[in-house]
C-alpha cells in the first residue's frame, strides 16, 4: 500500500467513480464525476475500468508528495502540472518518482480536473460507491496535509509515441438539451427564451446545482414533489432557473423545464460563473 500526501488541497478535492445510481428510490443522490467525459478519459488512458475512482479536483491549486513511484494522468481543466522542474501536459502520462512532489496551478480555463494513476485509490466504499458525499461517506473532501491512501499496480505502463493531445478547453456555449416534462406549459415567448436565449452563470454554484442569472417571469401553478436527476433544469416559482447536477437531491417541489443529456451537464460545469451560454432543444432519440 503506497499514499501521497496533500500538502495544499485545493478548494475542493474528492474521490469519484460513476456513483449510486441504484440508490434513488432510498433517497440517495447519484453523485459521481461533474464531467463525466474527461473523467472516463483519464481512466482510458490509465488502461482501467472506466468505474475506478479519480480524485477530482476543483480549481486546482494542489500539492503532492508521494511515498512511492506512481504513474499518473490528469484531465479536464487545462493547468500547468509540475514536477522535479519539468512541466506536462494534461492527458499525458506522468512519472512521478519516490519522494517527490507533483503540483497543479490554479486552472487557466475549466473548473474540474480528474486524476487517475496506474493502480487504486483506497478509501471507504458505501452503497457500492467511493463517491464522497457529506452524511453518507465519512469524508466529503480532503483537507491540506491529509494523506489519501492507493494501492499500485504491479505493471508499469510504457511510454508510448502516441498520445491525446492535451486538453484545450473551448466549449460551445450552445447547450443541447430535451424539453421537461413543463416545456409546454409554457408561452411561446417563454418557450423561445429558453432556447434561444443567452443565460448567465452565478456565482451561487456547488456539486449540487447550478444558478441562472436570468429569470423567467411566470403564472405557472404549482407542482406537488416528482423525480428529478442531474442535468434537469427547474423553473422556481419566483422564476429562477436552476440546473441540478450531480450531489442533487432526487426529489423536487419546481417546475422541469428542460433536461440536458450527459455531454451538457459536463460542458455546464466547465464553464465559471460569468461566462454565458444558450440552450439549443434537441428531440429524444426514437
Amino acid at each position: 500500500m503506497a499514499k501521497l500526501k496533500l500538502e495544499k488541497a485545493g478548494i475542493l478535492t474528492t474521490i469519484q467513480d460513476l456513483g449510486r445510481p441504484a440508490y434513488a428510490a432510498l433517497g440517495v443522490p447519484l453523485s459521481g464525476p461533474m464531467d463525466k467525459n474527461s473523467f472516463l478519459l483519464a481512466n482510458h488512458l490509465m488502461r482501467k475500468s472506466p468505474a475506478d475512482a479519480c480524485l477530482e479536483i476543483y480549481m486546482g491549486d494542489l500539492e503532492m508528495v508521494f511515498d512511492s513511484l506512481c504513474q499518473l494522468v490528469v484531465t479536464g481543466a487545462s493547468c500547468k502540472i509540475c514536477c522535479e522542474n519539468k512541466s506536462y501536459h494534461t492527458n499525458e502520462l506522468i512519472e512521478v518518482p519516490k519522494g517527490k512532489k507533483l503540483t497543479l496551478s490554479r486552472f487557466r480555463n475549466g473548473q474540474w480536473a480528474y486524476l487517475a494513476i496506474n493502480g487504486s485509490f483506497l478509501s471507504q466504499t458505501v452503497m457500492g460507491s467511493q463517491s464522497f458525499y457529506p452524511g453518507i461517506t465519512r469524508k466529503s473532501r480532503f483537507s491540506a496535509g491529509e494523506e489519501v491512501l492507493y494501492q499500485a499496480s504491479q505493471k508499469n505502463i510504457p511510454p508510448l509515441h502516441a498520445k491525446v493531445k492535451p486538453s484545450i478547453l473551448t466549449y460551445s456555449p450552445v447547450l443541447p438539451a430535451f424539453k421537461g416534462p413543463s416545456f409546454s406549459l409554457l408561452s411561446p415567448n417563454q418557450q423561445a427564451k429558453l432556447n434561444t436565449g443567452i443565460f448567465t452563470l452565478s456565482t451561487e454554484q456547488n456539486r449540487m446545482g447550478i444558478h441562472l442569472v436570468e429569470e423567467i417571469t411566470h403564472s405557472l401553478k404549482e407542482v406537488i414533489t416528482t423525480p428529478v436527476y442531474p442535468g434537469t433544469v427547474q423553473l422556481t416559482s419566483s422564476g429562477k432557473l436552476i440546473v441540478l447536477m450531480l450531489d442533487a437531491q432526487v426529489t423536487g417541489g419546481y417546475h422541469r423545464v428542460l433536461q440536458l443529456p450527459q455531454q451538457s451537464i459536463g460542458t455546464l460545469a466547465q464553464l465559471r460563473p460569468g461566462e454565458n451560454f444558450r440552450f439549443q432543444l434537441i428531440d429524444i432519440p426514437k
